[in-house]
């Protein structure tokens, strides 16, 4: 197996990933703040970190890896949006109304984009990540790194900056930087280096916890920043293996995140490799509401594309850079991916009996993968998680004269990876190749319990004429 090489953000450089326990890898991601729908930008940034996961556990095990990805539900865009949607609804209750209605949205777009689930999800209004997060913010007050002002409680840059490296991230000019300049609101400033808020003193109509801190009470709530370190803290142990997300997060709230860990937790390296993925454009501009080329998975959907197609569009491009969304690339994406599975299907079709064979019978025996393949597939996703080259592999792999059902086998081995949805858990049958998509289609929203998304595919089924019946294991479809 070829050695696993990560760019690491820290180092600016590609470097041998060395995990601290290769038992017991650990991940985090910085996950949606559920205010509203995850656009495409965000979904990229999680389609990355769920290749990084599935990579990691292809090189060490499944059950040696623990992903923990957190829900942000307590922040001022929220808090904002619960007051507009619920003015009447007392203040805690309404942000968990707002949030509880986002998060199943935002879990649903994981499901579709067949996007593994976290081993841990993290809340940050959960009461005990609200206590690590004010028990980091009193050690950082202690060890004289935070100061208190007008009922909040601020993280000192410059008083840390004596002492260690910030922004590391970027590799700030800190020539500019100036004391008791501080800023107070989540909707951080990318480019102005600050005092930044760990504990936010209460407002009027906002939710609030007690803290006692050197003698004074400050009810309030956490920021944002101090959410991360207590949530990745607690839940896979300081220092850990590997923190993701979307480059626009280096800075402040990853450099932030390191500031806070150093000090709290007395380590000067509390996260070993940071991964930044590139932000998506719209046909070379950035994405935004004022230009009306803002995008939701809905979106995608309304306009009568698959999910997947979305998936199979950020495998094209590296996860480093930026990835230019059209419709017209999302369209010749998925033509790849109906193309991508009209291969797969013909290869089904060539093993020796395509009617009765338990395609998992061929998924589950590793002695048919071939290992010349396997080897040229492990070197792309190796490499970065190199996934255009990983795509040209399997290509190669389709169009070789090994056996169908080696072929097969090698290739659902990638798919643990790639996570196209290829690796059918049915049995094969004869349909025509549209309806048979359907009905694999189907199959996976009832074992979501996704009902209407199989009422739905039921009833495009009926209209080709053919007819649906529900069985014990699974379904049959015939022809009417």
């Amino acid at each position: 197996m070829n050695k696993l090489k990560l760019f690491n953000t820290l180092s600016r450089k590609k470097e041998e990933f060395k995990p601290i326990n290769k038992k017991a890898i650990s991940i985090y991601s910085c996950g949606p703040t559920v205010y509203n729908f995850a656009h495409i930008g965000n979904l990229r940034a999680y389609v990355f970190a769920d290749l990084l996961v599935r990579t990691a556990r292809y090189n060490y095990g499944k059950e040696n890896v623990k992903w923990a990805m957190n829900i942000t539900d307590i922040e001022d865009k929220i808090i904002r949006d619960s007051k507009l949607k619920f003015p009447d609804v007392d203040p805690k209750d309404a942000v968990k109304k707002l949030t509880s209605e986002y998060e199943k949205y935002f879990w649903d777009d994981v499901g579709k984009l067949n996007i593994e689930s976290p081993d841990v999800v993290p809340h940050a209004a959960d009461e005990k990540y609200v206590r690590k997060m004010r028990e980091l913010t009193k050690v950082i007050f202690e060890k004289g790194f935070g100061y208190i002002k007008d009922g909040s409680v601020y993280f000192n840059v410059l008083e840390y900056s004596k002492k260690y490296k910030y922004g590391q991230l970027l590799n700030l000019d800190l020539s500019s930087l100036k004391a008791d300049t501080r800023i107070d609101s989540d909707e951080y400033e990318k480019e102005n280096i600050q005092d930044f808020v760990l504990w936010k003193g209460r407002k009027e109509g906002e939710p609030f916890w007690d803290f006692e801190l050197n003698g004074q009470s400050l009810p309030g709530r956490p920021g944002w920043h101090i959410e991360c370190s207590a949530m990745g803290g607690k839940d896979l142990g300081i220092p850990f293996d590997i923190h993701t997300g979307g480059e626009d997060l280096k800075f402040p709230h990853h450099e932030d995140e390191i500031a806070q860990s150093v000090i709290a937790y007395g380590i000067d390296k509390p996260v070993n490799y940071w991964l930044h993925n590139g932000m998506l454009m719209v046909e070379g501009k950035k994405m935004s509401k004022s230009l009306g080329n803002f995008y939701d998975l809905r979106d995608i959907e309304k306009r009568g594309f698959k999910p997947l197609a979305f998936r199979f569009l950020t495998l094209q491009t590296h996860y480093k850079k930026p990835l230019d969304f059209s419709w017209g690339s999302l369209e010749a994406a998925e033509n790849g991916l109906k193309h991508l599975k009209n291969q797969v299907y013909e290869l089904m079709l060539k093993t020796s009996s395509p009617l009765s064979s338990e395609f998992d019978n061929i998924v589950t025996q590793d002695e048919k993968v071939n290992i010349g393949f396997k080897n040229k597939f492990s070197e792309a996703i190796n490499d970065d998680l190199n996934m255009p080259q990983a795509l040209a592999v399997v290509q190669e792999l389709l169009k070789s004269n090994l056996k169908p059902e080696e072929i097969l086998a090698t290739f659902f081995d990638f798919d643990r990876v790639l996570g196209l949805n290829m690796n059918y858990r049915i049995k094969f049958s004869k349909l025509p190749l549209e309806i048979e998509e359907l009905r694999v289609l189907r199959l996976t929203a009832r074992d979501s319990k996704n009902w209407v998304e199989s009422d739905r595919l039921r009833k495009e089924i009926e209209s080709k004429g053919y007819v649906v019946e529900d069985i014990k294991d699974g379904m049959r479809v015939r022809k009417k």
